[in-house]
């Protein structure tokens, strides 16, 4: 069986980092903070699904500075991106910019929690 393939925009600026909210009545993990992304579509290399997903969910588009290592968790493969942002997204979704402190007390799923914790080590 293939692994499901994500994208994930860690975006970054001066006060912190972007995380959203699910919807409270998702049928995943509803009501968890997470880093925005999502689905890789079939023949869609990860950074245009990042982009695309970025456009979709928030209506923006931050700077992709560059990709980071890949991880693997529940059967998902997470391509996970260092991004840096200005503006603000327009979203219906709740958001903020968090501190990695802040961000680690948020119920995030496993995943980002793992990339926190590699955020927390120092420049990627």
């Amino acid at each position: 069986m293939r692994c499901q393939e994500a994208a994930l925009g860690l975006i970054q600026r001066d006060d912190g980092w972007f995380l959203q909210r699910r919807a409270l009545d998702a049928s995943i993990l509803p009501g968890r903070w997470e880093f925005p992304g999502g689905k890789v579509e079939p023949g869609e290399n990860p950074e245009a699904a990042l982009l695309r997903e970025l456009a979709e969910e928030v209506r923006w588009r931050p700077e992709v500075w560059r990709a980071l290592p890949v991880l693997e968790a529940g059967g998902i493969r997470l391509h996970p991106f260092l991004c840096r942002g200005s503006g603000v997204p327009s979203t219906a979704l709740a958001w903020g910019w968090f501190t990695l402190e802040e961000a680690a007390r948020l119920p995030l799923p496993a995943p980002n929690h793992g990339l926190l914790a590699r955020l927390a080590e120092g420049p990627c």
